[in-house]
């Protein structure tokens, strides 16, 4: 499972040169698991940082990324990495307008590290999912905003998420008897009627959530019907911990 995804001590972010942090998860194609292997730092001058963590070598089955092919080095760049940028949509595609529209961007000069953070970067062509990290409130509060997963496979989904409103709630529901994922997570509007998933890449870090403390969601941002049903619903997740270990 994805370990370490939150690198932070008694709730709050360890202080270094990063402005943010992506955890690089990569899913193992035969056995299906989760596991966090690398992390892209977005320093403060400006320079991007992808390393290793210092375990991805004895994942199974994992041999490194064909971008990054030294398990052991520290790749730093002033340009966000192919690797990275190739997992967003171009500017110069027609839909890009509405899609950081959809994933609630407002600031073009962060567009790309955001677009990672909020779509997860996930493509078909490879098993490799990217989670921001939880950004920590003054409060102590960890948030994190992740996209509704598998909205097209509920039926009446579309027309659930047009009624909702940022800040309702959605309630967390286990999925026992899911045929694909026993561990999934369905996302219920008040009433109890399903509205998408918690994408499997993230069910750990939410669970580990759940053992420490409170853990809410809450629509930061719903759309239509018309548009595209992976960015139809923007969810923003809530966790109170007294202690996360990194």
């Amino acid at each position: 499972m994805p370990t370490g995804l939150v690198d932070q001590v008694d709730g709050r972010v360890r202080a270094d040169r990063r402005t943010r942090r992506l955890f690089v998860v990569w899913q193992n194609p035969e056995t299906r698991q989760f596991v966090h292997v690398a992390h892209l730092d977005v320093q403060a001058d400006g320079q991007y940082v992808f390393e290793y963590e210092p375990d991805a070598e004895q994942v199974p089955g994992f041999d490194g990324f064909a971008a990054f092919p030294d398990l052991h080095h520290r790749y730093r760049f002033d340009q966000l990495f192919p690797f990275f940028t190739n997992r967003v949509l171009s500017p110069r595609r027609p839909e890009y307008g509405s899609y950081l529209d959809a994933l609630d961007i407002t600031d073009d000069e962060q567009a790309p590290v955001e677009l990672l953070a909020r779509s997860g970067g996930t493509r078909a062509t490879d098993t490799v999912h990217i989670v921001p990290e939880p950004r920590t409130e003054p409060d102590g509060r960890q948030v994190l905003l992740f996209l509704a997963s598998r909205t097209r496979h509920l039926e009446s989904a579309g027309e659930r998420i047009s009624h909702l409103a940022p800040g309702d709630e959605l309630l967390l529901r286990p999925e026992p008897d899911n045929p694909v994922n026993p561990d999934a997570l369905l996302l219920d509007n008040t009433t109890g009627e399903p509205v998408g998933w918690v994408a499997d890449y993230l069910l750990d870090l939410v669970r580990d959530y759940q053992a420490r403390g409170p853990v809410q969601v809450f629509v930061e941002r719903a759309d239509s019907p018309d548009t595209p049903p992976h960015l139809r619903l923007l969810c923003r997740l809530e966790a109170k911990s007294e202690r996360i270990h990194g």
